[in-house]
Parts: C-alpha cells; sequence; structure tokens
C-alpha cells in the first residue's frame, strides 16, 4: 500500500525531496515506517531524526494526516493507503 510523505526543514535535504509516495506493507505503524527510512536513507537520516520515540526531547515529530501521533497510538499508528505522513523537526524560538 502506498503513503504519502513529507518532509522539512533538514529532513527534507537529508532525503532530497518534499514529498515522495511511499509503498508499506500492510499493518505498518509509525514505528515500522520510521525503521524503514532509516534503512533506506541511511546514517545521516538516522542521526538527524534521533531516536524520537525514546528520547525526552525528540529530533523529529510525526503529524499522520494532520494529527501529532500523540494524540493518536504514539508510534504504534498504524498506518492506511493514502495515508500522509508529515516528519517535522520541532520548532522553537520567539
Amino acid at each position: 500500500m502506498k503513503v504519502n510523505l513529507k518532509f522539512l526543514a533538514s529532513i527534507r535535504e537529508i532525503v532530497g525531496a518534499h514529498e515522495i509516495q511511499f509503498e508499506i506493507n500492510p499493518g505498518s505503524t509509525v514505528e515500522s515506517l520510521l525503521e524503514v527510512l532509516e534503512s533506506r536513507f541511511g546514517a545521516e537520516f538516522k542521526e538527524a531524526v534521533g531516536k524520537p520515540f525514546e528520547d525526552k526531547n525528540p529530533k523529529i515529530m510525526f503529524i499522520v494526516n494532520g494529527r501529532d501521533i500523540d494524540f493518536l497510538k504514539g508510534p504504534r499508528t498504524e498506518l492506511k493507503e493514502g495515508d500522509t505522513v508529515v516528519l517535522i523537526p520541532p520548532v522553537a524560538g520567539g
């Protein structure tokens, strides 16, 4: 099944695209998607995202269909055909 991935800021530069359509297995979760992305995009990607499901201050957030996964099922949020997943580094400033 296919999902739409959008990458912002430094992640977009590493991936080399703002948006891609990505093939995943049925039943995939945000957590399993991250594992596949780390494998596909390598060490620089892995370093840029860190351990978002373990770190107190994660380097990246996941938004699925406009909702932060923290308000869904977290890393176990199951993805469906046509979902849009946005990977975004947290924004800070004032």
